[in-house]
């Protein structure tokens, strides 16, 4: 009976065993496969760089989509501190002061309950944070506390004069005011009562906010009597979910009861659509990369075979060549995932430096660059995994070599075809990918239906590896087409067939990419256009923000309308509005319509919906939000409104752009009475036929330009044209990433193709000096490699056409799940410029090395290496 000294020494030994086993493969990897390396610097760059290159685009994405959520997180907590749960209003008309006052009495758990105001507000022409709350802003132990906490010896909130706190502000020291400064704000003259520069102050929105008391901040930005949201702070050991359960309960439905971090989930939301368009890119460029290593060990090892022959005949296994070939995959997708990432950085970084500075009529929150944790870890791990499953596939043919093959004076051939339980188990899993790609669409709702593409792009390379065999057949029946030269080319591919297949595969997928990726946007951006039917009908808008933003406030006063229906002319004026809805933890968009609207929702509804609505019976909802609520035509839905809860019938749902979780439309006079928003915060304006535009655009501007407004938010005359623009502008380069993206992953795609030419002719140095040898000149030597790379370019090229158009009408369905917008097929001209493309370069890149191969050296190439 063995002993448990015995025991661990046996664990020793294995373990022992094990560490030399790994350190033997480190050793060979070190003096076989890096010296294999070093001697095709050329392949491995190329391959390397495009695992770079999808390093780099992964936490590019990440990086630059992640920086929104993660800049409003951190102004979110900063202001928010150590809030555990927070009661914000439905809308920008916040909630009811008294609010909190009921909060206080009923809720005894609450260590602190918080009133907040979280406006913005216009100094020196960029939108400015402004917050407000009262004393017990200090019980939140946050940024905010720090920042507006001065030294003992400074002066801080609690010993200014009160009543300089009426008219006082405390602001940041990013703002390059000074203290006894002078603003107006919302006709309200403020002074600077303190630069807060310390800190904490410096980390808050990078110093630039304004802090003012309730009451004030109140004034500031039109909310008299009411408060943005009110924050609460439980006892220690509270029981966090029955004191919300409570809080809701007191509320009644009045405003959302959320978690204080909310913001920044929407955040994320909003920025999806661009963020799923270019992660799907990226993920191509992934498989691409996967598909080049394959390439590059697939050509490691026919060029290698008689050195891996010397190794078997010295006594070593074929697992431990696997097994090294693995580790230089490893190896590869290692060091490219780490020099991806500050390529990454840098990319990213470049983006968020190239933000302006928040224009007037915005929240005002400055987007900082924000790289998530797991970010460079995920990065890597895809390039390792991707790299060492393509080289599972390559490594297969170490399995063919044998020892004897050490001994033949000349390199073997690699003419012996892909066969046996390999090429059935391809074709099995390469078919069962492309059905999983259109089971995925068909099925999985949101996000993950992204996977679909890659399902795609590895069933289809798998299946074509299963059909290698008949793949270079046909280049070969094509090379015979060019004549006597394409007739020993058609010899050269036949002895050669992975070589051939390699190549065409290359050129394939560089078109498939081309006209998958780009096709799709291409569509996305032409179908979320299209969406916004009706937006460019009025003559004039007369709006709260500029072109480019949705009209979300402030409220237009009164008198606007009547002095523009005045304008000289204009013969009508119709009013409407957009508010941003709580609904939950998620943000809508919901449109007010009044008779006569010209508006996306009233071309896009059927006519019963729009009159139903119009008459205050129903809503109308963008595809995008009836998806988020779970509701379709003719369902009933129920909304939080600030006069308690309310019920609606979903009339029509449409494709609407929008970003946050959806758009809806209701009857300007219903929007009103339930979210208390009386009035318009813009106006469309009509004009006569024989009206000057210029000169009524004149008197527009003239009549809006000393016109107060909350916050000191401009009021802006665009015409409706340039309203269909900007916004198509928007919508176009939230797609310019992604599509900058596609042409960067086509790019590496190419320069692998040109590699691929250049390498066949290179490893064919002995046999193209045998031609010449025996007397072929160089005219016919050129010409032979010309008609083989013009064959490989037009098999290619049918078979990326083929594949690109399902891969165009696949990305369409995946876009379509995950913006919830229709995207419309529709093939594109720039399918023609990817196969000429493609052509081009086959030929361009055999064009060198076919000239330097008719100038070769005959004695110098014959040579036995």
């Amino acid at each position: 009976m063995p002993t448990l000294v015995s025991l661990l020494a046996e664990q020793g030994r294995r373990a022992t065993t094990r560490v030399e086993a790994l350190l033997a493969g480190l050793t060979r990897i070190r003096l076989l496969n890096l010296r294999e390396i070093r001697t095709h610097r050329l392949r491995l760059l190329t391959s390397l760089a495009v695992v770079v290159v999808s390093s780099a685009l992964l936490i590019a994405v990440l990086g630059t989509y992640g920086s929104a959520s993660e800049s409003v997180r951190d102004f979110n907590n900063a202001v928010s501190g150590v809030a555990d749960i927070e009661v914000a209003g439905i809308t920008d008309t916040g909630v009811d002061e008294s609010l909190a006052g009921e909060i206080r009495r009923d809720v005894d758990a609450a260590a602190a309950v918080v009133p907040m105001i979280r406006g913005s507000v216009v100094v020196d022409g960029s939108a400015v944070p402004l917050l407000g709350s009262d004393q017990r802003v200090t019980q939140l132990s946050g940024s905010l506390r720090g920042a507006l906490q001065q030294e003992q010896a400074g002066t801080g909130p609690g010993t200014v004069d009160l009543d300089r706190l009426r008219t006082g502000v405390f602001v940041g020291p990013g703002l390059g005011l000074e203290r006894g400064d002078r603003l107006t704000v919302n006709g309200i003259e403020v002074e600077v009562l303190e630069v807060v520069d310390n800190e904490q102050a410096a980390g808050l929105n990078n110093g630039r906010f304004l802090f003012a008391y309730v009451d004030l901040a109140q004034r500031l930005v039109g909310l008299d009597g009411r408060l943005d949201s009110i924050l609460l702070v439980t006892e220690p050991g509270a029981d966090v979910a029955a004191v919300r359960a409570q809080v809701q309960g007191i509320v009644a439905g009045r405003a959302v009861v959320v978690d204080p971090d909310f913001r920044a989930k929407q955040a994320e939301v909003a920025s999806s659509v661009t963020r799923d368009a270019t992660l799907l890119v990226s993920l191509v460029s992934l498989v691409i990369a996967a598909f080049l290593v394959f390439n590059t060990m697939n050509m490691a090892v026919a060029s290698r075979r008689r050195s891996l022959a010397m190794i078997r005949a010295l006594g070593a296994k074929r697992s431990h060549l696997v097994g090294d070939m693995l580790g230089e995959a490893a190896l590869m997708g290692l060091v490219g995932g780490v020099l991806g990432i500050p390529l990454g950085i840098l990319a990213g970084r470049a983006v968020i430096s190239s933000l302006p500075e928040p224009p007037a009529d915005s929240v005002g929150t400055v987007i900082n660059y924000h790289l998530p944790g797991y970010a460079p870890a995920a990065a890597v791990i895809a390039c390792v995994v991707a790299c060492v499953a393509a080289t599972t596939l390559a490594a297969r043919a170490v399995f063919a070599v044998s020892p004897v093959e050490a001994m033949a004076p000349v390199e073997v051939s690699d003419s012996a075809s892909r066969r046996g339980p390999a090429v059935v188990v391809a074709a099995v899993l390469g078919v069962a990918g492309l059905i999983a790609s259109w089971v995925v669409v068909a099925t999985v709702p949101g996000r993950p239906a992204i996977v679909a593409g890659v399902f795609y792009l590895v069933g289809a390379l798998l299946l074509c590896f299963a059909l290698s065999k008949p793949l270079a057949w046909a280049v070969v029946r094509v090379a015979r087409w060019f004549g006597g030269p394409g007739q020993l080319a058609s010899v050269n591919t036949e002895r050669a067939p992975r070589r051939a297949w390699a190549t065409l595969m290359t050129v394939a997928v560089a078109i498939a990419v081309g006209m998958g990726t780009s096709g799709a946007l291409d569509n996305l951006v032409s179908s979320m256009s299209q969406s916004l039917d009706g937006l460019g009908d009025p003559d004039f808008y007369v709006s709260s923000t500029s072109a480019a933003s949705l009209p979300l406030g402030p409220i237009l006063p009164a008198s606007v309308t009547e002095r523009v229906a005045a304008v000289p002319g204009v013969t009508e004026v119709i009013g409407g509005q957009w508010a941003a809805v709580n609904i939950g933890e998620s943000k809508a968009n919901v449109q007010g319509l009044e008779p006569g609207s010209r508006a996306p929702f009233m071309r896009k509804a059927s006519p019963e919906a729009v009159a139903a609505v119009l008459a205050g019976d129903g809503i109308l909802m963008s595809n995008v939000l009836a998806r988020a609520l779970g509701v379709g035509t003719g369902d009933t839905v129920e909304l939080a409104t600030p006069n308690g809860p309310r019920q609606t019938v979903v009339r029509d749902t449409v494709d609407y752009v929008s970003l946050d979780s959806g758009v809806a439309a209701m009857s300007q006079e219903l929007l009103g009475e339930w979210f208390d928003r009386d009035g318009d915060t813009y106006l469309q304006v009509i004009t006569a036929p024989d009206a000057d535009p210029d000169a009524v655009r004149r008197d527009l501007e003239a009549l809006v330009a000393g016109v107060p407004t909350t916050g000191n938010k401009p009021i802006s005359v665009y015409s409706g044209a340039e309203a269909l623009a900007a916004t198509q502008a928007t919508v176009e380069q939230a797609g310019a990433f992604a599509v900058a993206i596609q042409w960067i992953v086509a790019g590496a795609a190419a320069i692998a193709l040109l590699n691929t030419l250049l390498l066949s002719v290179l490893e064919r140095r002995r046999e193209l000096g045998v031609l010449r040898a025996m007397g072929a000149s160089r005219r016919f030597v050129s010409r032979t490699v010309l008609a083989e790379a013009g064959a490989v370019a037009l098999v290619g090229s049918v078979l990326g056409v083929v594949l690109g158009a399902a891969m165009h009408l696949l990305s369409n369905q995946i876009l379509t799940i995950t913006t919830s917008l229709t995207v419309l097929y529709s093939p594109r001209p720039s399918t023609l410029l990817f196969v000429t493309i493609a052509v081009a370069l086959c030929l361009v890149g055999a064009f060198i090395p076919a000239v330097r191969a008719g100038r070769m050296n005959i004695s110098e190439s014959i040579q036995n290496e």
